[in-house]
């Protein structure tokens, strides 16, 4: 009887430890969430260096309280910045110029080498770019994916108007669309091409590492103006540098890469296992050309882009790399076009 009279007493008491271990101050919590550095990411190999800096405690080692918030559309990702729910974001700088207004200054601080491949569903037998006339490729509108769809009609000898070109933002599923055939292909970034590929896709067309390298970091205008935001910034490329050099050097934890390729971009063990890393570039600037020429493309498609918004779309001081005066990284080279693919 003794016993069972004490038993109700220790149970009040692990419940009193409990409640005391989860009680949290909710305006703590909220000072705490308006000093950190939101950061809206997608499931794309571009992204890789930020999740992996963000689990091996990088950022925190810079002494940054970084919270990355997951999309899967640079539509959504953009949006977020503009609406001021993160301040720094993944984008294409066809789509911040696009987005550019008075009342919304958007900069690019930081470039990455986004690659696109156009891969046909394995059933449809698209042998060559020449077969794609009256097909449906999915992409993301006025983005890289659909600057490329135009190179590769020019490519292939047909009019702009020989493909149907269905609007699908949200990668993952544009990636499905193509696992369930209900397109004739889509252009899609590692690590789907990776997972396109094992289960017969084929790869039909890789652009060209060198031109429309639209990928990017971006903040809002008035971020860069804030002093301890434009020091967050700086501590978060330093991180971002530090990931890059243990990616690039093939030195990553393999327990953590494969955490985020099973759980993050959802892959299979088996495809996760055969995933090759590009050479990721250090944080800097993109090339004054790349945005020259998403200018001209979306004067094609009769966007009307503003002169100023071009001459103010790069922002520096926050990346470690040398930058040249018109906002390019050194050294890059050019070439005219991607590369059918056999």
């Amino acid at each position: 009887m003794r016993h069972t009279a004490i038993i109700p007493i220790i149970l009040l008491l692990l419940a009193s430890c409990r409640g005391e271990q989860v009680t949290i101050d909710p305006t703590e919590e909220a000072r705490r969430d308006s000093l950190a550095l939101h950061v809206a990411v997608l499931p794309v190999m571009d992204c890789l260096p930020i999740y992996y800096a963000q689990r091996m405690g990088m950022f925190r080692e810079e002494g940054l309280d970084v919270r990355l918030q997951e999309y899967s559309a640079l539509m959504d990702a953009d949006t977020a910045l503009i609406r001021r729910r993160v301040e720094l974001a993944y984008a294409d700088v066809a789509r911040v110029l696009e987005r550019q207004g008075d009342s919304l200054p958007l900069r690019v601080v930081a470039g990455t080498n986004g690659r696109l491949t156009l891969l046909t569903a394995r059933k449809k037998r698209i042998r060559a770019l020449k077969h794609l006339s009256e097909r449906m490729i999915a992409l993301e509108r006025l983005s890289a994916a659909d600057y490329w769809s135009d190179e590769i009609m020019r490519e292939a000898g047909l009019e702009q108007s020989a493909i149907y070109r269905p609007q699908v933002n949200d990668v993952k599923l544009r990636w499905t669309m193509l696992r369930e055939q209900l397109v004739d292909g889509a252009l899609l970034p590692e690590p789907y091409t990776t997972l396109a590929k094992s289960l017969g896709h084929s790869p039909l067309y890789t652009a060209a590492d060198s031109v429309a390298r639209w990928s990017c970091l971006a903040i809002r205008k008035e971020t860069a103006r804030d002093t301890m935001r434009s020091r967050q910034l700086k501590a978060f490329f330093r991180a971002y540098d530090r990931s890059v050099e243990v990616l690039n050097g093939k030195a990553g934890n393999a327990d953590t890469l494969m955490q985020l390729w099973t759980k993050v971009y959802e892959l299979p063990r088996e495809v996760a296992d055969s995933i090759v890393l590009p050479t990721f570039p250090h944080a800097a600037l993109p090339e004054a050309q790349d945005a020259d020429l998403a200018v001209q493309w979306l004067t094609k498609r009769e966007r009307r882009i503003r002169k100023a918004a071009r001459d103010s779309l790069f922002l520096g001081g926050f990346t470690g790399q040398n930058e040249t005066k018109n906002g390019r990284r050194d050294g890059a080279k050019k070439s005219n076009r991607g590369r059918a693919t056999n």
